[in-house]
């Protein structure tokens, strides 16, 4: 890592999140957009969930190349370039006439939408001190959220102005405006890392494989404890491919439960307004209770919401019951991303966090479709109680987890 990045880390932290309101926002935009696309399309559930499905697979397949590319390229590039991508590629959706079109654009984001999560978290990771990195961490994943609150809100305003295709090129035309703003206001330290590479061009294989300090490279991934690196990829795997699929759906669940379509873009967000809070507030326990006990409680709830929410009419009960849901469903993610750092060796964290977002991905990718074929076979609520069912099952992976310390990076 550069000695410019490292020394303004606060900065480049607002930046990123910035951009991961971006990012997420988008993702969670298409959930709220799905009710109305299906009806413009005439989809049903499965079709609908293959157009989640195709995007988390994009971003899922696209996230080591964006890893490796980053290692070799410079982190800031590569994000920028990569929001700029999912962002004008999301805008292009004012394009889409038919689904076949739509998937096409789906799956094109996707690949832009790979990048941000390796690269923007081990960037973090690594211009913060060891001490300093998992509440850098926490807050990166709390603005997260705060996109998934704020873009299904514009997009649920603008749908009823100018549709869901006008909708998405608004919501791109702010993405490409970031990403160019981050590019231009971060091009001293792009320089410096294009002049660092000519430098070893030049100096031939004598530096190849050294930080900045000359001390050798680790080779490989960078993954110092690969038993535990396995198990919060699979605790993880499971909590992301669940709540995927929950949020893919929970418009066409709101409009079961008899709310109507022009409440739902808030009532989304309001889910998401508890996730945010989640995300920024389970880190806290943490510290108290420990990585096992903190995610026990947090997956506990999380399968008690999954198994209420069909039966949540629309009303007062509905408004109390879905930030609660929001926090019970996002609180386990900044818990794991802040137990997987010392997992990976500090010079290696975009590479690792690009295998553990691969595989959750991975999973978010799958879930979206499995949800609308059992929801298509036996009705939504029938998939809300797998998903409940297959967290429970999944459980007991969390008491092999271990309290570890952070690895501190090199100067």
């Amino acid at each position: 890592m550069s000695k410019p990045l490292r020394d303004k880390p606060s900065v480049q932290l607002w930046w990123c999140n910035l951009i991961h309101v971006v990012n997420d926002g988008y993702i969670a935009a298409l959930a709220l957009l799905l009710p109305v696309i299906a009806v413009d399309l005439d989809l049903s559930y499965t079709e609908a969930g293959l157009l989640k499905t195709a995007i988390q697979g994009a971003i899922s397949a696209s996230q080591i190349p964006a890893g490796l590319l980053s290692e070799r390229v410079g982190e800031i590039l590569t994000l920028g370039l990569g929001t700029a991508w999912f962002s004008l590629s999301y805008a292009a959706l004012v394009m889409a006439g038919g689904y076949s079109v739509l998937l096409l654009l789906v799956i094109l984001s996707g690949v832009g939408g790979g990048v941000y999560h390796p690269v923007g978290t081990g960037l973090i990771a690594s211009v913060f001190p060891a001490d300093k990195s998992g509440p850098a961490i926490g807050t990166l994943n709390f603005f997260g959220d705060v996109g998934k609150v704020v873009f299904p809100a514009l997009a649920g305003v603008l749908v009823g102005y100018i549709g869901w295709r006008g909708s998405a090129a608004v919501l791109g035309g702010i993405g490409a405006a970031i990403s160019l703003s981050y590019l231009v206001y971060f091009r001293r330290e792009i320089g410096h890392r294009w002049r660092q590479l000519a430098a070893a061009r030049t100096s031939g294989p004598t530096h190849a494989g050294k930080r900045d300090n000359g001390e050798a490279r680790p080779r490989g991934w960078g993954i110092r404890q690969p038993g535990q690196f396995a198990l919060y990829s699979v605790v993880g795997f499971i909590d992301t491919g669940i709540r995927s699929g929950v949020v893919t759906f929970l418009g066409f669940a709101l409009v079961d439960a008899g709310v109507e379509k022009a409440q739902i873009g808030w009532l989304v967000s309001l889910t998401f307004v508890g996730g945010a809070f989640g995300k920024l507030l389970c880190g806290v326990p943490m510290r108290r209770w420990g990585t096992v006990k903190t995610i026990l409680l947090t997956e506990l709830l999380m399968i008690a919401g999954c198994w209420a929410l069909p039966s949540i009419p629309a009303g007062w009960s509905m408004l109390v019951f879905l930030p609660l849901f929001g926090f019970m469903l996002n609180g386990t993610s900044s818990v794991l991303y802040i137990g997987l750092v010392p997992t990976f060796d500090p010079d290696r964290h975009s590479r690792g966090y690009a295998l553990y977002y691969t595989s959750n991905f991975f999973a978010g990718a799958a879930a979206p479709y499995l949800f609308g074929l059992v929801g298509d076979a036996h009705g939504l609520a029938a998939a809300y109680y797998a998903a409940g069912a297959l967290m429970l099952v999944g459980l007991p992976l969390v008491f092999f987890l271990r309290e570890t310390k952070p690895v501190r990076a090199p100067a």
